[in-house]
């Protein structure tokens, strides 16, 4: 296969192609294979609009969250479970079979590794064979998510990007919410971390607030039902779910690259938008 081009997600100025048609939506993983066996319990969704990707994956065995309202309220074991958890989101570019993921925002640290995946399709169903790494996925699309697709990325008043950054993905009835940590892990995460968050911690033994900082990344997927608000139903916080995102209408667009959100005023930066989509 070809070397992909070194895309960076935080410039405009350079964008990978569209992706096929084949690939909109939201995908469902069935089934992990690796050296180190299958997974069929984690509960992992991956939405691709043109050019941006959301991922979001959590682990089985999940410890109880009830009566947990904050990152602050969690256990050491809890804190410990999220720090297992994955997910990004970023742009994606596919050269023939082969789809490389260009991650802007990752929920562990940076491992150093490129993420290509060759996809063969087989109508709703593609398996995923890894080419830097050795693994097999197979993903299941979700009928809700066919349809038009968007990708906002959150800027302040003046077009700048917030502290923390933040995007809003859709692919039909189907979102993905993202928000990035304040500031982003420190450099020697990709030493010590090696793309183990859990390691990182380990091996650097940050205090509890330090520790909190790292774990607030909210990676949140749900449906949009109608006239209801669009209600979070799994999320890397555990306590955001069946909490709402924004509501119908609340997204216009105004003019070529900004949408404006009625309410809370939150402005949106245009990356993808399918000409009939509504929010």
């Amino acid at each position: 296969m070809s070397t992909p081009v070194a895309f960076h997600p935080g410039d405009m100025t350079t964008q990978p192609a569209p992706v096929p048609d084949r690939y909109l939506g939201v995908w469902n993983r069935t089934l992990l294979e690796t050296a180190d066996g299958r997974d069929e319990r984690s509960q992992v969704w991956w939405l691709q609009t043109p050019r941006w990707h959301a991922d979001l994956r959590i682990p089985p065995d999940r410890p109880d969250f009830s009566g947990v309202a904050s990152l602050a309220e969690c256990d050491n074991t809890q804190l410990a479970w999220l720090a297992t958890q994955q997910g990004f989101c970023g742009l994606t570019q596919v050269t023939g079979e082969y789809c490389t993921w260009h991650r802007q925002l990752d929920f562990q640290p940076a491992n150093g590794s490129r993420d290509i995946g060759r996809m063969v399709f087989d109508g709703e169903r593609v398996t995923e064979t890894g080419v830097d790494a050795n693994y097999r996925e197979i993903w299941q699309r979700l009928p809700r998510s066919r349809g038009d697709t968007a990708a906002l990325e959150q800027v302040t008043e003046n077009g700048a990007l917030p502290s923390r950054p933040a995007w809003l993905f859709v692919a039909g009835d189907c979102f993905i919410y993202v928000q990035g940590r304040a500031q982003p892990l420190p450099a020697i995460a990709t030493l010590y971390g090696m793309g183990d968050l859990t390691r990182l911690i380990a091996q650097t033994r940050p205090s509890r607030a330090q520790l909190l900082d790292w774990l607030n990344v909210e990676i949140s997927f749900g449906h949009r039902n109608g006239p209801a608000p669009w209600r979070i139903e799994h999320s890397t916080l555990p306590f955001r779910e069946g909490q709402t995102i924004t509501r119908p209408g609340a997204l216009q667009r105004r003019g070529h690259q900004q949408v404006i959100e009625a309410g809370n005023a939150r402005r949106w930066r245009i990356l993808d938008w399918s000409r009939d989509v509504l929010l």
